[in-house]
């Protein structure tokens, strides 16, 4: 999946130094990154437990659930 993101110029120089450095791209250090800030992230985990309990409550006239979402990065 594509994503546009904007970064600071320190940001993203720092995060073009760390790619060069691990030997990796920049879009498999953000991913690295993003995926393990989240992980360690105690409240963010019980925030998206709690709305994956109330989706799974939720149900469309239909009885299906959502399946997709959608969004538009800037």
């Amino acid at each position: 999946m594509k994503r546009k993101v904007r970064l600071e110029q320190d940001a993203s120089e720092l995060l073009e130094d760390y790619a060069r450095f691990m030997g990796i791209s920049a879009e498999d250090v953000l991913n690295i990154v993003l995926k393990k800030m989240i992980a360690n992230d105690m409240e963010f985990q019980s925030w998206l437990s709690q709305q994956n309990v109330q989706q799974r409550g939720s149900h469309s006239p239909l009885g299906l659930s959502a399946c997709g979402v959608e969004t538009d990065a800037a």
